[in-house]
């Protein structure tokens, strides 16, 4: 049990610094807009589906939507064991299996509640 504790631990950490470098690496670029988005990005995803909200992000070519979807996905791809070249929306809509997108789903929520919160307490209002 001492080891599942300090796995999930770890992974929290992995979670957090990923998603505090990826924050980090957008602040001043579009900050309102970025920070708005990753607030309503875990509702979005309950709403309407991973795979959906992902295609909506790359879909509106905009820097936010991007930048998110470029950290969501560079974090998912590494826990699902995916080569960095391959695109992540096609992988849901090919090959992955009810399981594998239910997993991705909770992993990418869990993800987001860090992104979130560093998007809230780094990125400005306006």
């Amino acid at each position: 049990m001492t080891e599942t504790v300090s796995r999930q631990r770890s992974l929290e950490q992995e979670r957090a610094a990923h998603a505090y470098a990826a924050v980090k690496n957008e602040k001043g670029k579009k900050d309102k807009e970025l920070k708005s988005l990753a607030r309503s990005a875990p509702a979005s995803i309950q709403s309407n589906g991973l795979g959906q909200t992902l295609a909506f992000w790359k879909a509106r070519k905009e820097e936010h939507h991007l930048a998110l979807y470029h950290a969501l996905s560079g974090w998912l791809k590494k826990q699902l064991s995916l080569k960095d070249d391959r695109d992540l929306l096609e992988w849901i809509a090919t090959e992955a299996t009810s399981l594998q997108y239910r997993q991705a789903t909770a992993e990418a929520l869990a993800y987001l509640n860090w992104y979130k919160r560093f998007a809230e307490a780094e990125l400005k209002e306006g």
